[in-house]
């Protein structure tokens, strides 16, 4: 991602849009219609249907994803609507199941469609689905700081393969609870860097009701590296149902201006865009 652009908002910022939100086309409870209409409810200017996609279907773990018989009728069904509401920009969106060995298809499938932005999203590492519930307690945990490590090789590689404009809750492998030692941080520097180098945003998710761990991802101290860097940032819900859309802006911001943050990412016209002021 590059030419950013800075402004284009009221004084005293503008709150963000919301480019993470799924649908029924995938694991989502809300209609395209009622994901916008909730948006606009809640004033945000902006909203991304990002439903998940895999290259891989059916994929060997457990993964929801837009069907390949849907792709188009979702394109369709997204770009109508954004056609039909005049108070919102609605863009079109996928959050693309990132797994290394399946780059090419991937690549491929992304282009033959006019997404608006795509968001990349890592749930598997070497064929594990680490965010199954059935997997909560296996084995292979008791090497976290491995798994971490291998998370976020996965992210250096997503950014470098120069496809995203989003990277989806970087740290999202400590759902469990389970944290990264300080033998992980030459791993997680090297993704941010990769990042940095591609221009991609870093995501702030904001969905700490159902997770499990009940945090926001990633961590303050991820935030603090990828500003220090010149990430930018984007402010996302992962909303799953259409009343999530836009939930617990008011502490994502809070918490971005804690890692130093004073601007979001417009993904319309690709403009940092201040947050706002007095929070």
């Amino acid at each position: 991602m590059s030419g950013l652009r800075h402004g284009g908002a009221p004084p005293g910022g503008c709150v963000p849009g919301d480019y993470h939100v799924h649908t029924t086309f995938s694991d989502g409870e809300g209609t395209i219609a009622e994901c916008i209409e909730h948006a606009i409810a809640a004033g945000l200017p902006e909203i991304g249907i990002a439903d998940h996609l895999s290259a891989v279907q059916p994929t060997p773990w457990d993964s929801a994803s837009i069907p390949f018989a849907q792709i188009d009728r979702y394109v369709d069904e997204v770009r109508e609507a954004a056609a039909r509401y005049d108070q919102i920009t609605v863009l079109l969106g996928v959050e693309a199941d990132y797994v290394p060995e399946h780059e090419a298809e991937l690549a491929e499938l992304l282009s033959a469609y006019p997404f608006d932005y795509i968001v990349g999203g890592v749930h598997v590492i070497d064929g594990f689905a680490f965010d199954d519930p059935a997997k909560r307690h296996d084995a292979r945990w008791a090497d976290c700081d491995a798994l971490f490590a291998a998370n976020y090789r996965a992210v250096r590689r997503a950014a470098e393969l120069g496809r995203f404009d989003i990277i989806a809750h970087l740290d999202y492998i400590g759902l469990w609870g389970h944290t990264a030692g300080p033998a992980v941080d030459i791993e997680l520097d090297a993704a941010l860097d990769a990042m940095a180098a591609s221009g991609v945003a870093i995501e702030l998710n904001t969905d700490r009701i159902s997770d499990p761990a009940g945090v926001m991802y990633p961590s303050v101290d991820i935030l603090r590296r990828a500003r220090g860097r010149g990430i930018p940032l984007v402010i996302s819900s992962d909303a799953h149902a259409a009343e999530h859309v836009g939930q617990l802006w008011d502490e994502g911001m809070e918490r971005a201006r804690e890692a130093g943050f004073r601007e979001w990412l417009r993904l319309s016209d690709r403009t940092l865009v201040p947050l706002p002021t007095g929070l």
